[in-house]
């Protein structure tokens, strides 16, 4: 790469600048052989998956099965593709995942109060929303925190404590106004917290009405893969249902959520804004996922990746990629707006 090139400080530069920071946690798409997928026989994972990462690969693998469908013979139309959502204003339907732990999964390389600030200062920059989990090597409340500190602008989504736990971290972030605030249900699972003597525990459904009046702030519940569970979650008064399986990182030989999330959607879609990631990298990615019927598409380790390479300004670079890569695959699909954005514009892989 040219040395203007590189002063340039385009997504290139970042993820030259990545890769040479994370080594082998860096190739995490979920492809069978790719460094960070293999078993690591209890050792950190990086940012790989539990087990031999077949449910890491399942998202790659059940996004994969579908394509898009090429549709050019209509008036010409600049796709709309602005979104409200939690009474924000968002450039597209793409936000960040929750994602966190430098120091349990990514080498240690920053703070976990700046990879948090790149990841929710970035999106923000660009017209989006980060959001944030937390780590077992850092307060509970830092990410209610750096939010806050962000003018509240950013989701922190936190891993299922005690009850008690929970509402004293959602009347925080309740004071400090943050957009919303989230239980990781699918975290319970966790071998970091399990390692480090802090309990996490599953919910019932009155707890999750609970953890729902507890505050005045949208609520968001996470790790939902079933219809079932997806239901429990509209019941309880949440704002909205996050469909994930934490990246592969809790279980193996789980589903992968472009599986699930049609079924998801047809039982609940229009009642209660959907949630998705899911091995979604590009705008392309983001395009299947809203066309199985979720509302927001989330982006998770890419965007790790670029906070700890570049802060919040490789961080909105990478949001201005999928942009870039969402508008042109909207214009080959005939997508005019999102309401275009159906099954319609799919095909199933026959392979």
């Amino acid at each position: 790469m040219s040395e203007q090139k590189l002063k340039n400080k385009d997504l290139n530069y970042y993820y030259n600048i990545a890769r040479n920071l994370l080594e082998d946690f860096y190739d995490c798409n979920g492809k069978p052989g790719w460094i960070c997928t293999p078993e690591k026989f209890g050792v950190t994972m990086g940012l790989g998956g539990a087990g031999q990462g077949q449910t890491f690969q399942a998202n790659y693998d059940t996004l994969k099965q579908y394509n898009l469908k090429t549709s050019l013979i209509k008036a010409n139309h600049d796709p709309e593709m602005s979104i409200s959502i939690f009474g924000k204003d968002l450039t597209m339907p793409v936000m960040g995942a929750s994602v966190s732990g430098v120091k349990l999964s990514i080498n240690d390389i920053i703070s976990e109060d700046e990879f948090y600030w790149g990841l929710m200062k970035g999106a923000r920059d660009f017209g989006s929303i980060g959001m944030v989990g937390n780590t077992p090597a850092c307060p509970d409340d830092l990410g209610v925190t750096v939010a806050g500190r962000n003018d509240g602008w950013g989701i922190p989504i936190i891993k299922p404590h005690s009850q008690e736990e929970l509402i004293k971290l959602f009347q925080l972030a309740g004071k400090l106004d943050v957009i919303a605030v989230g239980v990781d249900l699918d975290g319970v699972g966790s071998q970091f917290w399990n390692a480090h003597g802090k309990p996490l525990y599953r919910k019932t459904e009155k707890e999750l009405e609970e953890l729902v009046d507890c505050t005045e702030k949208t609520v968001i519940f996470k790790g939902i893969m079933t219809v079932n569970d997806a239901v429990k979650v509209l019941d309880s008064g949440a704002g909205a249902c996050y469909v994930s399986n934490h990246g592969g990182r809790p279980m193996d030989c789980g589903q992968g959520v472009a599986e699930v999330l049609p079924d998801i959607a047809k039982e609940i879609s229009g009642k209660i804004p959907i949630l998705a990631d899911g091995a979604v990298r590009t705008g392309f990615d983001v395009l299947k996922v809203l066309a199985l019927g979720a509302d927001v598409a989330l982006i998770g380790r890419p965007l790790a990746m670029m906070s700890v390479a570049g802060g919040d300004e490789a961080v909105k670079l990478y949001y201005e990629y999928v942009k870039n890569d969402l508008l042109i695959s909207m214009i080959m699909t005939g997508c005019d707006n999102l309401q275009d954005v159906t099954m319609d514009i799919l095909a199933r892989s026959k392979k």
